[in-house]
């Protein structure tokens, strides 16, 4: 990192602190920077904010008389640059003009120059500490007079060994005349005097264990520069000692990233310290001997737990659990050990395994998991969710805030309306005796039991609020209407003309009574009666649509990817609290899982999507009314592997992602490319001949892609080119595209299909490891019908 060459202060982008080329600025105020410094600036050099507001202030009052140099910083490191001002709370040292510290420093940081009053952190000024040569020191003055021997006992913890020591001379006794020398080699000194008296051993030499230097300044994994210094936790000392045989000291710091590490087979590349004193062994064996018998989670002590256990088990962090923990303190009251109940209960969202199972865990009883997971639940439902879930958790401006760039420029409005996207979600139940509710609860559409919450959210991801669980016989233009058609209702309140809604398909037979609220509603486009492909400017809209509603896909996701308790069948005999540990769920993932924010190039996709919006498909009309699908003369097979389609653009992947504007349909190239390259390892695509011969500026291809969900239907893809030399450009090469899919007409990005001949020409082929068929394992995990008819032949 940069620092600045005026107060020497680090300059750190993450937190915004803006800086300055040197070379930048103009004639005047570099010349007086070029006065303050000493010398003369380069392109290198750098700037803080204050110290540019200081120059351009002395550059306004300067009279003839150039002032001295003035800072911004004053309380800085001479070394690292970090601010050591009061409010930091790091320790600062001053440097002394002619000591070997200072000395030290300026050979690290030449060119650059010490100040008269130069300062530097704890840290810094303990390495030039230990890196400058200890001066020797001088041996005791004597004096002139012999003095007496006075024989006396030295104890030791081991020997007792005879020794012998000057008798301390009479000062009032010596003469006038008597002076002070140093002795030299003709004249035998007190120490000379002394026998050799081996001192009482300190340290051992352990071979087959190994300590880390004892340092708080830096991660105790050699050579790691991250800055980040947190305190070992007694859990990972242990598990490093015990595994490892090396001994983390107690001083010993650790960077986040090495924080979080599973195996710690990296410790063994380096040679460490072997040797121990009284004190280090001691805490050795502390660790050892405190080292928890019984259960693996001690959540009464989470806070010498490690982040990566505490992680597996609850999927929090331990500094998010004790801020859950702290946030329902009422708990407490009820239950004598509080953080163990809320720990069974995160373990029983996270896993979703009996309470049997779990009490094996704690080594404890069912009955007493059973107990501290209702009072767990209880404590969260009634004074956790309400501050983090519903729509009385957040007012409409708060709502406002988390627009994201792309939905607020396809659907925004002049007054920042909220945007809110709606949809429900599944949650598998076991069959049930009761017929009634097995019925109600039996999807034709799933084959399965289920129910359905019902989720409205942000643009970015935040949960508004969760409704039910609904029957799995409601559909979602069902559930909506439920939730409108009373006026007293909490959402009539809430909502007001001119909102958005994001929805989906079926939610078109509730689209009446949301429109008469005054609300504005988008959703995808369907088919009318006797068409087979929707318009181009159908496809373009439910494309704005799916820009912005797969926000709400992502949060379904994470409620089975989080809390397995939701992904498999959820037990009956608990359907009464399933609502309750969603909607605890949804409060959690609105407290600490980070939201979504804009895509690099979200501005790029809105204006490409704006442009494109009333383009016309005239590949498309070309290619419906000439019937072009069903001629197989004029179109010539080409290898795709074969150097013929040099004229198609070489795109990278910021180019796919703003061809098909998003990723989805990239990641779907991909298994397209895969079944269709199975067969023979080629890609076949085809060119029209007649295009060719007609024109000299027009290259037509043609793909055939076969249909991922029936077997036997085949989508011809078409993609011209546009051959003008002048044209270097993807997107002007590429003139148009058509696919005889649903959504093929679309000019607003691009069906699968399409995706997958460009994803292929334009990228794939041309990277040096060709990207293998996603999930090729699986091909020989079946028994394939053609190898047992060749084996029977």
């Amino acid at each position: 990192m940069a620092a600045c060459v005026n107060c020497y202060v680090i300059l750190q982008p993450d937190i915004l602190q803006y800086e300055y080329h040197a070379a930048d600025l103009s004639p005047e105020l570099a010349l007086i920077i070029e006065e303050w410094c000493g010398r003369e600036i380069s392109d290198n050099d750098r700037l803080c904010q204050a110290c540019v507001h200081l120059v351009a202030q002395e550059a306004n009052n300067r009279t003839e008389n150039p002032t001295v140099r003035t800072v911004s910083h004053i309380f800085v490191c001479i070394s690292c640059g970090i601010s050591l001002g009061q409010r930091t709370g790091r320790r600062r040292r001053s440097l002394l003009e002619g000591s070997d510290l200072r000395t030290y420093i300026e050979n690290q940081i030449f060119p650059r120059q010490v100040p008269n009053e130069a300062w530097a952190c704890n840290a810094c000024w303990m390495r030039a500490y230990h890196n400058t040569p200890r001066l020797e020191t001088e041996p005791p003055v004597s004096l002139e007079f012999e003095a007496p021997v006075v024989p006396v006992q030295m104890q030791t913890n081991e020997v007792s060994v005879p020794a012998v020591i000057p008798e301390e001379p009479n000062v009032d006794s010596v003469p006038a005349s008597s002076s002070i020398t140093v002795p030299s080699s003709e004249t035998e000194s007190w120490a000379d005097q002394m026998p050799n008296i081996r001192p009482p051993i300190d340290t051992i030499n352990l071979v087959s264990y190994a300590r880390i230097s004892d340092t708080t300044s830096h991660c105790f994994v050699p050579d790691c520069v991250n800055p980040e210094r947190i305190r070992v936790s007694r859990y990972l000392k242990r598990s490093i000692l015990c595994q490892y045989k090396i001994y983390i000291s107690e001083n010993a710091r650790v960077c986040h990233e090495h924080s979080m590490l599973y195996n710690w087979d990296i410790l063994n590349e380096f040679d460490f310290i072997h040797s121990f004193n009284r004190m280090q062994i001691e805490n050795m064996l502390d660790l050892l001997c405190h080292r928890p018998v019984g259960s693996v989670l001690n959540f009464e002590d989470i806070e010498n737990c490690s982040d990566r256990l505490c992680h597996y088990w609850t999927g929090l962090t331990v500094a998010n659990f004790l801020s859950l923990f702290n946030s329902v303190g009422q708990i407490e009251t009820i239950c004598n050990k509080a953080k163990t109940a809320l720990g069974m209960y995160l373990v029983k969202l996270r896993t979703g395994e009996s309470f049997a199972r779990i009490a094996s865990l704690f080594l404890t009883s069912k009955g007493t998991v059973a107990n501290y997971v209702k009072k767990a639940r209880s404590c969260l439902s009634t004074y956790y969710v309400p501050l983090h879930l519903g729509v009385g958790h957040m007012t409409r401006e708060q709502h406002s805030v988390h627009n994201l760039l792309i939905p607020q420029g396809l659907f925004g409005t002049d007054a920042n309306n909220p945007i809110v996207i709606c949809d429900g979600t599944y949650i598998y139940l076991q069959k049930s005796s009761n017929y009634l509710f097995q019925k109600k609860t039996y999807s034709l559409h799933k084959y399965r039991n289920l129910v359905k919450p019902f989720l409205m959210v942000t643009c970015d991801g935040h949960i508004i609020d969760a409704f039910g669980p609904y029957a799995a016989t409601q559909s979602d233009a069902d559930i909506m209407k439920d939730l409108f058609q009373n006026e007293n209702s909490p959402l009539r309140s809430y909502f007001r003309q001119n909102d958005v809604f994001i929805l989906d398909r079926g939610f078109r037979d509730a689209i009446g009574l949301l429109t008469s609220l005054g609300y504005s509603i988008k959703k995808p486009e369907s088919l009318d009666v006797g068409e087979r492909q929707l318009s181009t400017l159908k496809a373009n809209k439910s494309r704005m649509v799916t820009l912005c509603r797969w926000v709400v896909e992502v949060v379904n996701g994470r409620f089975k990817r989080d809390f397995k308790i939701f992904r498999a069948d959820y037990f009956n005999c608990a359907s009464r609290n399933l609502m309750t540990d969603f909607k605890v769920a949804a409060a959690i993932l609105n407290c600490f899982h980070p939201l979504i924010t804009d895509h690099p190039d979200a501005e790029a996709i809105l204006t490409r999507a704006q442009e494109r919006f009333h383009m016309p498909n005239t590949l498309a009309d070309y290619v419906i009314e000439g019937n072009i699908n069903r001629h197989r003369v004029n179109f010539v097979s080409l290898d795709g592997q074969l150097p013929h389609l040099d004229v198609f653009p070489v795109m990278e992947m910021r180019d796919l992602i703003l061809f098909s504007l998003g990723i989805y349909q990239i990641k779907q190239a991909r298994s397209y490319y895969g079944e269709h390259i199975r067969e023979n390892g080629t890609f076949r695509i085809e060119v029209d001949t007649n295009l060719l011969e007609h024109s000299n500026n027009s290259f037509l291809l043609r793909g055939r892609i076969r249909s991922r969900h029936q077997s036997n239907k085949i989508y011809c893809t078409y993609i011209l080119l546009n051959l003008n030399s002048g044209i270097t450009d993807w997107c002007q090469r590429i003139a148009q595209y058509y696919c005889s899919c649903i959504i093929g007409k679309r000019t607003i990005g691009s069906c699968a299909h399409v995706m997958t001949i460009v994803w292929y020409l334009g990228w794939a082929r041309h990277q040096e490891n060709m990207p293998p068929p996603p999930a090729s394992f699986l091909d020989s995990i079946l028994v394939r019908d053609d190898v047992e008819n060749e084996e029977d032949e």
